[in-house]
């Protein structure tokens, strides 16, 4: 087993050991957020926390593979695919694909962003000939 709280600072160290219940970390740039995070789920896992039971939220995508590609190499890489990881949205579009038939929907949806979205409606207008300086398709 990795001694993982021996190259942590106090900080780091307490957001880690924390088990019981939700942490947020914020902290600056630099600042070892990632580490922190990541030790924590790796600690949680050494201590008998079922993996699929751990969400580690973050907003962007590098951050979420960075935080995967350390967790593979502190635990088990079956434990740590089993761990509920990524970003807000990649995250909570998983969740509405599994539950998508409770609320209508089929799993294989698809999520427009603003630009998507543009896109689709200008296509729409042109396909229905409507004039877009009368109806803009931003609006």
């Amino acid at each position: 087993m990795i001694d993982l709280l021996k190259d942590l600072n106090e900080p780091q160290r307490e957001a880690v050991t924390t088990i019981e219940g939700p942490v947020m970390v914020i902290a600056g740039a630099g600042s070892g957020k990632t580490r922190a995070l990541t030790y924590r789920v790796a600690y949680m896992i050494q201590e008998g926390v079922d993996p699929f039971s751990i969400m580690a939220l973050t907003f962007t995508n590098k951050a979420a593979r960075e935080m995967k590609e350390r967790i593979m190499q502190l635990v088990n890489a079956s434990d740590a695919r089993n761990v509920w990881m990524g970003t807000f949205h990649s995250i909570f579009a998983r969740i509405l694909r599994i539950e998508a038939e409770k609320i209508g929907f089929t799993p294989n949806f698809s999520i427009y962003d603003t630009d998507d979205s543009k896109a689709l409606i200008t296509q729409i207008l042109k396909d229905l000939n409507i004039d877009t300086k009368v109806y803009p398709p931003k609006q």
